[in-house]
């Protein structure tokens, strides 16, 4: 994490980088899923496992780590912020389909919790519907499906952070006057 100087009395701004660890891990973790779907998919595999895990893990699951992968990949190298937090709000670039920025009188509150273990900040904007209309219909249909699960239409992965969701949520609580729900637990 590293702040600037701050502007005109204003808080300083924050720019916090993925973690080059995890994201590592998420490349490796992406490459064994890829080999392991090649696998699944051989000929000498095809024969041991039902047509159905066959579709799953080689055609829906090989590609789809593969652009996971590849997006890690991306992060390793080319390193940019992972969000920018400063008086006018929070630019959020943590993954492929990223809300990008959101201003502090757009934003209710953030909510901390968990999905499928995996710790999360949740940002709730005060105008779902005006938010969603900016956005390209591919991130608002991802930020719709989200909704649909039944969690925060906006989420940063504690995987891309250096920090605890827990600790992003206090920085925003404290320094920005953003109401924080739940402990991420």
């Amino acid at each position: 994490m590293i702040a600037k100087p701050a502007q005109e009395g204003y808080a300083e701004r924050i720019v916090i980088y993925p973690s080059r660890l995890k994201a590592t891990l998420v490349f490796l973790g992406a490459i064994a899923f890829v080999v392991l779907g090649i696998w699944i998919g051989s000929p000498a595999m095809r024969s041991r496992v039902s047509l159905l895990e066959v579709i799953l893990v080689s055609y829906v699951g090989v590609p789809f780590f593969a652009a996971c992968g590849l997006y890690a990949l991306y992060r390793i190298v080319f390193r940019r912020p992972a969000l920018e937090i400063d008086w006018t709000g929070i630019t959020d670039t943590s993954s492929a389909l990223s809300a990008g920025h959101l201003n502090w009188e757009e934003i209710d509150h953030v909510v901390l919790y968990r999905y499928y273990s995996q710790p999360m900040l949740g940002i709730i904007p005060k105008d779902l519907d005006g938010f969603l209309n900016r956005l390209g219909s591919i991130r608002r249909s991802i930020l719709q499906l989200n909704l649909r699960l039944g969690i925060a239409p906006i989420n940063i992965s504690q995987v891309v952070l250096p920090m605890s969701v827990a600790e992003l949520g206090d920085l925003i609580r404290t320094r920005y006057g953003v109401r924080v729900e739940g402990d991420g637990s």
